[in-house]
C-alpha cells in the first residue's frame, strides 16, 4: 500500500513545505549615535546595528541622503525593514 499523503492548500499549490520554529529568536536592535561612530560632520541621520540572530555578524544600516541601506548587502536587505521599524 503507498504511504499516505495529507493534502493542503501548500501541496495543492505545489509550494514547499515551511518548518515552524517552536523557539523563535527574535533580532536584536541597536540605534546607535551616528555623529559619535561616523564623525560628527556625517550626513548620516540613522545609525542602526542589526542582528538577526544574537551570534550572527552585524549588518549596520544607514539612513542618509542616499535612503535606508544595509552596508554589505544594500537596500533590498531584511535589515533594513528591522531598522526602519525600531528608528519610528
Amino acid at each position: 500500500m503507498p504511504p499516505r499523503r495529507s493534502s493542503s492548500a501548500a501541496d495543492a499549490l505545489g509550494l514547499p513545505a515551511t518548518q515552524l520554529d517552536l523557539f523563535p529568536v527574535k533580532p536584536v536592535v541597536d540605534v546607535l549615535d551616528a555623529r559619535a561612530v561616523v564623525g560628527p560632520r556625517t550626513g548620516v541621520e540613522h545609525l542602526v546595528r542589526v542582528r538577526l540572530r544574537p551570534n550572527d555578524a552585524p549588518h549596520l544600516v544607514f539612513h542618509d541622503r542616499h535612503g535606508w541601506y544595509c552596508e554589505a548587502h544594500g537596500p533590498g536587505c531584511g535589515a533594513v525593514a528591522l531598522a526602519r521599524e525600531e528608528v519610528k
